[in-house]
């Protein structure tokens, strides 16, 4: 059962870096390109989920600290 859990876990591990190296990625074409990345506004989404969080004051903070949580590396 262990060793279940630690594929699963493996699994969302490659994912979720997989998908931060997609998301940097489509940042520098955005950047390069001045245009969106496949039909998405990556640079508008993540302004927009900044001043969301940034708005919403305290839950906003919290918000920022699990995710920075989730992808702390530290083991």
């Amino acid at each position: 059962m262990e060793n279940a859990f630690k594929m699963v876990k493996g699994f969302f591990t490659g994912v979720t870096d997989l998908l931060t190296v997609f998301i940097a990625l489509a940042v520098v074409v955005q950047v390069v390109f001045g245009g969106p990345v496949f039909g998405m506004d990556v640079i508008g989404n993540i302004v927009a989920l900044i001043n969301a969080l940034g708005a919403s004051g305290f839950v906003g903070v919290l918000a920022v600290v699990l995710l920075i949580s989730f992808f702390d590396k530290k083991k």
